[in-house]
């Protein structure tokens, strides 16, 4: 199997896959830590008292909860800026896939921060609102925000607005066309022609997209597949998203994330509201419970983490299945593997915690592996 990488470059790809996945784990349990500091200090008491001495206006609250999200967010990540330096400057640049000076870096470290803290401030505030407003269904309305980010950030965007944005030039390889056609009727959809969005910095793109609602879509490839991949990978990659369509698995998938999402709320909350009533505070929503709230969001998002990327990983799966039957078989897989090899090494195979902790993709190795299961001729009998 080794003979479509280069085993050194592997290798290299393999050890900063370990170094990055030990600094997250590493990060996450800091994060439980600092929680259990933040509240067993009285520090978490002592800012939600501050905070209401200095705004005791009763509709004040909302910003009160604003300053003492950003005021604790902003305290993490000065604890674990050093961790911060470690995994996304030195890791990076001693891996070669960082090629500015640490100040240049700091800059962008320091804009990201800003943006982060605004997010998350933003978040946890509306959430504490519906923890005020709704106190037993507030989790109801948190998941049906949860399923029209989602939608909207998933589905619509990248659907509905990037093409009226970055309108996409069409494909003029009929013959292209024609396969794109021919696998999606084995799909079930309407395959209207290919296209390629031509515009710069594309690196979040994925190879291929179907854009369009119901059975009608059209492929639309980044400039990378579309000006480096042969047809056979091309009609692949698109095959790939065609089984994602087919028979609403990726509805299936969506569905499935927003009622875990649901779980997350919905056991965070109760679990933040035990533990805040024995501390002897009234509940969730008291801003001092901010560390029970956070710690509990965030080991139920770890669980429901780790179930939705195994459902993935199994979707992902079918998808290389019916691409294998219907678009270029092994070799296909192989040459588009070998393509993102060459553009960026990564680790052919990983540790299992590794994979189901952070991926939702299968390996290189598992793909190809069950490929040539699949492919591979009926044992002789005895």
């Amino acid at each position: 199997m080794s003979g479509w990488y280069d085993e050194r470059r592997e290798a290299r790809a393999r050890a900063y896959d370990r170094a990055q996945a030990r600094l997250f784990v590493l990060r996450f349990a800091f994060l439980f830590a600092l929680a259990a500091i933040f509240w067993l200090t009285g520090w978490s008491r002592a800012l939600a008292e501050g905070l209401q001495a200095w705004l005791p206006y009763p509709l004040a609250w909302p910003v009160r909860t604003a300053a003492f999200v950003a005021l604790a967010v902003f305290g993490y990540e000065a604890v674990l800026f050093p961790l911060a330096v470690l995994a996304d400057y030195s890791l990076e640049k001693a891996h070669g896939r960082l090629d500015v000076e640490f100040g240049a870096w700091l800059r962008g470290f320091i804009l990201s921060l800003l943006l982060e803290l605004a997010i998350v401030t933003a978040g946890f505030t509306g959430l504490y609102l519906l923890l005020r407003l709704f106190p037993q269904g507030w989790w109801l309305a948190a998941t049906g925000i949860y399923a029209a980010l989602m939608a909207g950030l998933g589905e619509w965007g990248p659907v509905w607005l990037l093409p009226r944005v970055r309108p996409p030039l069409p494909g003029g390889d009929d013959a292209l066309a024609d396969e794109l056609r021919r696998v999606g009727r084995a799909a079930g959809l309407d395959i209207l022609g290919a296209a390629w969005w031509n515009f710069e910095h594309q690196e979040e793109l994925d190879p291929v997209r179907l854009i369009g609602a119901g059975r009608r879509c059209r492929a639309v490839f980044s400039a990378a597949a579309w000006r480096e991949l042969g047809r056979r990978e091309q009609v692949f990659l698109a095959a790939r998203q065609m089984a994602w369509r087919r028979h609403g698995a990726a509805v299936g998938a969506a569905v499935l994330q927003t009622l875990l999402a649901a779980g997350v709320f919905w056991g965070a909350g109760r679990l933040a509201q035990r533990l805040a009533l024995a501390r002897g505070l009234s509940g969730a929503a008291d801003l001092p419970a901010f560390p029970f709230l956070v710690a509990a969001l965030f080991a139920f998002a770890a669980l429901a983490g780790v179930v939705a990327h195994a459902v993935t990983r199994l979707g992902e799966l079918r998808a290389d299945r019916f691409a294998l039957r219907h678009a270029g078989g092994v070799a296909a897989l192989q040459a588009c593997l070998r393509h993102d090899f060459e553009r960026e090494p990564f680790a052919v195979d990983l540790p299992v915690w590794q994979v189901a902790l952070l991926r939702r993709m299968p390996t290189a190795a598992k793909r190809l592996a069950r490929a040539r299961q699949r492919t591979a001729p009926p044992s002789a009998p005895f």
